[in-house]
């Protein structure tokens, strides 16, 4: 819980007290409010690229979750090495939450310059 910071009714208040009001400085000045619990006022509902994007996240948690303690601590060390701001846990979801673009080419014209990876199309 929020704790109010200052005399509460005076001009030096801000935050809430109790969940019941709120003291706010503003640059228009200092207001006093009913407190509302954040996405309150409507049911919030999510969207489908929000249900995909929290499956996907969901499944990734899931992966990392199955993997064994050496493994996390490879996770680890890449991210170090990568320099990420973040742990191995982090890290792995990052790079695992990237979807590939995919593209289709067709034709004869088509050739790859990498003799380690073939096509046949």
């Amino acid at each position: 819980m929020a704790k109010v910071v200052g005399p509460a009714l005076s001009l030096d208040a801000s935050k809430s007290l109790k969940k019941t009001v709120t003291f706010q400085r503003r640059s228009s000045g200092n207001v006093i409010y009913p407190f509302q619990k954040p996405g309150g006022r409507a049911p919030f509902v999510p969207s489908a690229g929000q249900n995909t994007q929290r499956a996907l996240i969901g499944s990734l948690v899931a992966q990392w979750q199955a993997l064994s303690q050496s493994a996390k601590d490879v996770w680890e060390t890449a991210a170090k090495r990568a320099r990420y701001i973040g742990t191995g846990y982090h890290y792995f979801i990052h790079t695992q939450a990237v979807v590939p673009e995919v593209f289709e080419w067709s034709g004869s014209n088509v050739k790859w310059s990498d003799p380690a990876v073939g096509w046949s199309g």
